[in-house]
């Protein structure tokens, strides 16, 4: 491989890098204002769950308003929970792509 085409993949490797960076940020302030939302709904359904669980026979009622809410708060836990670990990879696999990329640039040029 020539000098110049192993400088050319260094710095298409350092950009990528960089842009997975970025969009691993991206991610996880969107999970982060996601979390914020389910633990806000969260506090909703159980003030809900209080009022209505003071008595057995409000119980059902309760569970009767909050079951799909609480359901749907389940399944945005298990989302946030995946986008959160793609953030993770991406922040690392940019991170080595940034490492490989430098390698090639300075390292990779040199003159036997």
């Amino acid at each position: 491989m020539s000098i110049k085409t192993r400088k050319i993949l260094g710095i298409l490797s350092i950009i990528i890098g960089g842009a997975m960076l970025l969009f691993s940020d991206y991610i996880a302030e969107q999970v982060a204002e996601g979390r914020l939302q389910i633990r806000q709904g969260q506090q909703s359904v159980d003030t809900v769950d209080s009022l209505f669980s003071q008595s057995k026979y409000t119980k059902p009622f309760g569970q009767a308003f909050t079951g799909s809410a609480q359901r749907k708060i389940d399944a945005g836990k298990a989302e946030a929970d995946k986008y959160e670990t793609l953030s993770g990879q991406l922040k690392i696999g940019g991170i080595i792509l940034i490492v490989v990329g430098i390698g090639l640039f300075f390292i990779g040029g040199r003159k036997k």
